[in-house]
Formats: C-alpha cells, sequence, structure tokens
C-alpha cells in the first residue's frame, strides 16, 4: 500500500445545491485517481458525524487504492450550517459534493457513494442518479427503523453490508429488501459484529474492497471496450 503524507489531505468549504455552506475533507492518492468515493455518516441527532469510526477508516483507506476519497458534515453538523431535516434535505448536501467534485475536474471519474446507516438512507433518497456513479456501498442501512423503498434504487451495482448482531439493520429485513432489487445487487453479512464495527473497521474495508475493484475494473473495460459491450 502507498504511504501517505499530510499534502494528500485538503479540508474544504462547498455548497449544498441549496445553498447551505458545508465543511468537508478530501484525502487524495499519491498517484492519478482512478475513481472518487463520498462517504455519508451516521445519524446527526446521535452523534453521528465525518470523523465517525466507520467513515474515517474508509476515508483513510481508499486513497491506499487510488480513490479519492471525500467526507463531509451533513448540515447542521459541526461547522456546516442548516439543520437536520430527516434525510431529505440532507440529499442536497450529497448532491452539492458530488457537484464539487465534478467542478474540481473530477467528472470524467468514476464515483462512488459510501453510506453508513443514516447516511445510507440519505443515498438511497437521492434521486435522480448522477451518471457518474457507477457503485454505491450501503453499510449497515438501517432497515429495521427507516423505510427503505426498492423503487428508489437506481440501474447501478450495490453492495450491502452489515453484521449479524446489527439490532438497526435485521437481517431478515435486509434479505427481503436485497431480494426485491431488479438491478445489480450483493449482500455480505458478517458474523458476530454489530451496527458500531468498533474494533471491526479493517474487516469492513477488507470486505467492501474487492467489490470496489472489480466494479472499478469493469468500468474500465466499459470505456476502453465500449463495442463490446
Amino acid at each position: 500500500m502507498v504511504k501517505m503524507t499530510p499534502h494528500h489531505k485538503e479540508k474544504i468549504l462547498f455548497k449544498s445545491t441549496d445553498g447551505y455552506s458545508l465543511t468537508g475533507e478530501i484525502f487524495r492518492p499519491d498517484t492519478a485517481a482512478v475513481g472518487t468515493v463520498i462517504l455519508c455518516h451516521p445519524h446527526p441527532l446521535y452523534g453521528g458525524n465525518m470523523n465517525n469510526n466507520v467513515v474515517d477508516t474508509l476515508w483513510n483507506s481508499l486513497p491506499g487504492d487510488g480513490f479519492l476519497s471525500f467526507r463531509f458534515n451533513f448540515r447542521g453538523v459541526g461547522s456546516s450550517e442548516g439543520n437536520f431535516e430527516e434525510g431529505i434535505g440532507e440529499t442536497h448536501d450529497l448532491k452539492g459534493a458530488i457537484q464539487f467534485l465534478t467542478d474540481s475536474g473530477y467528472k470524467h471519474l468514476p464515483c462512488f457513494l459510501f453510506g453508513y446507516s443514516f447516511g445510507a438512507y440519505v443515498i438511497h433518497l437521492l434521486n435522480p442518479l448522477p451518471p457518474n456513479v457507477k457503485g454505491i456501498a450501503m453499510i449497515s442501512p438501517p432497515v429495521s427503523m427507516s423505510v427503505f423503498d426498492p423503487e428508489r434504487f437506481r440501474d447501478c451495482s450495490v453492495f450491502f453490508i452489515a453484521g449479524d448482531l446489527d439490532h438497526y439493520c435485521g437481517i431478515e429485513s435486509l434479505q427481503m429488501l436485497v431480494n426485491k432489487l431488479k438491478i445489480d445487487k450483493s449482500l455480505k453479512v458478517i458474523p458476530e459484529i454489530d451496527h458500531f464495527w468498533f474494533g471491526k473497521e479493517k474487516i469492513l474495508y477488507e470486505t467492501i474492497r474487492p467489490w470496489l475493484l472489480v466494479t472499478i475494473q469493469d468500468q474500465r473495460r466499459r470505456i476502453d471496450c465500449p463495442s463490446r459491450l
């Protein structure tokens, strides 16, 4: 894995699509990025923010595989303007993050959205899904607490991952949701892990990583050999 240095990291300010100023951080890989990953943090009313243990581990791991990683605070969290808006307003924050990367010269790269808990719920509300979004990782989606509408999932690769001890993401409910989706999707259930992943964060990335690398390779093939697809 490439050893990263502090100059790869940058604190940023950007705007939600409805005008709020939001705080975020970008971590660039040592070489030209192969893709971008936007990380959405867990529930703000329960202490969720971009420095959450799961988000932090993913943010720090992704550049080693060539991805630019981008985490940010939803509205009303930390120094980000605004107030909590039940996930609906937060979609404007996510759209603003995608737009920021587009305006920063990364529009040509495949974009992935990683959502942990509440962050996964926000991603599923995003409509329309920007065409440069090629994959979504739904980490411990709180299907036992919130309604996830299968009709809202758009046609891109979606990877679901949860622990079998997760009380907020009942595995039976998650399996039912996945079974209803008529898109490219996969589900991985990790034994003896609960909703919070404390001490197990590296297992999480090691599980997501193969899906991510296969998906980015598939995108490269589509670009290099469009006539064969």
